[in-house]
């Protein structure tokens, strides 16, 4: 029995050690991502971690209004329903032609479960970007500091508010998952993105190379803070979930007790919810008769990144959205998640996908998860069933 006090008590003094050091060189955020990812067994943050958040701020479904329904199958094929639950689904859903014909849930998750969007939230800062663009509040081809000062000087002078919307900002910022001392741990655990955000500047000439990173989606949300008064939240609330008849809230999961939204991340919906971005999206920004986006706007974000100037092609993403072509050719455009988060758009079938799960397939096939296109050939099968009915 006293070696299993001295063990403990060594244990104790250990792990209290280790607090102690974090908090004093300010890496106190690495308890709550222990707390959160480590000792639930996985590597980095799940789609179930909205109980973890600090605080969050709620999008009211003020006009909603439920999807028609036309199901189609009421199961999938053995072998695709086995690999979707082997990859760890949580949803899959199938919109066409604005009716669901098929939804499935996997691991306790039903229509009503809200999950982490993870990444799909960089989309939404973009639509309220070009909601404040359409508003006039913010030029896309002003420069960055026209808006945010600290960027006046050196190499931030050259960042316009484009850059950030693609990805081009150069400043290193970091985006591994797994590091827990990299700028997405701190930005996704810690208590404080304001002041993390303070040091960055970028190293080169900013438009002159591509680099997915959070950062650039925070910017973007410190710029929505600077151009109006409301919170993230209240705008996207108002200006875009609102107006999209989303039909159960969202939540935004917060730095602080009423403190900033982690932008990036942590916009907790419904997959029916999800998919309505997907359809603002597919009909130009409009809802029924409603303006929501100028259709200018809309594509303007879903238009492969091309500067000839500067010999920047990035055929695969646009202002904070993916996208890509099928082997048969078939255009689509996605928000995509760290998990496997997808709401992806196919105009040419008038069709919405979206899924969501606990794991992505990390294998690329034309810059893009090779898992994408599977769930997108299961889709398109379901709806070629309903044309044949």
């Amino acid at each position: 029995m006293n070696w299993l006090k001295r063990t403990f008590g060594y244990l104790l003094i250990i792990g209290s050690s280790v607090v102690a050091i974090a908090l004093i060189t300010g890496h106190g955020y690495l308890y709550k991502g222990i707390k959160e990812v480590w000792l639930r067994g996985w590597s980095s943050g799940n789609i179930d971690d909205l109980k973890f958040a600090y605080d969050s701020r709620v999008l009211k479904a003020t006009d909603p209004v439920p999807w028609p329904e036309d199901m189609v199958i009421k199961e999938l094929p053995d072998t695709m329903e086995k690999w979707m639950d082997d990859e760890l689904s949580a949803s899959f859903l199938v919109v066409h032609r604005d009716t669901i014909i098929f939804e499935k849930y996997w691991r306790g998750h039903n229509v009503e479960t809200l999950s982490n969007s993870f990444s799909m939230s960089k989309t939404i800062v973009a639509m309220a970007i070009g909601k404040a663009v359409d508003d006039g509040l913010i030029d896309v081809k002003a420069p960055l500091s026209k808006y945010i000062p600290r960027f006046a000087d050196g190499l931030g002078a050259t960042i316009t508010v484009e850059h950030v919307l693609q990805m081009r900002t150069c400043i290193p910022f970091g985006e591994s998952y797994t590091d827990p001392f990299g700028f997405p741990a701190r930005a996704y655990y810690g208590g404080d993105i304001e002041s993390l955000m303070k040091p960055y500047r970028p190293i080169a000439k900013s438009g002159t190379k591509f680099a997915y990173q959070s950062g650039n989606t925070i910017l973007l949300a410190e710029l929505l803070s600077v151009v109006q008064d409301q919170t993230l939240t209240d705008y996207v609330a108002d200006n875009i979930w609102g107006p999209i008849h989303a039909e159960y809230d969202a939540e935004w999961g917060l730095d602080a007790v009423d403190g900033l939204e982690r932008s990036f991340a942590q916009f907790y919906s419904t997959t029916r919810d999800f998919a309505r971005f997907g359809r603002l999206l597919l009909d130009g920004g409009a809802v029924d008769s409603t303006r929501v986006l100028s259709e200018e706007f809309v594509s303007e974000m879903i238009k492969p990144i091309s500067d000839k100037e500067l010999g920047v092609d990035i055929p695969f993403y646009g202002y904070q959205i993916w996208m890509g072509h099928t082997d048969d050719g078939l255009d689509f455009y996605y928000m995509r998640g760290h998990r496997g988060q997808y709401v992806v758009s196919i105009p040419e079938k008038d069709l919405i996908m979206v899924r969501t799960g606990y794991q992505r397939d990390m294998n690329a096939l034309r810059n893009l998860s090779v898992d994408t296109y599977i769930y997108i050939q299961a889709a398109l099968k379901i709806a070629e069933q309903r044309e044949q009915l």
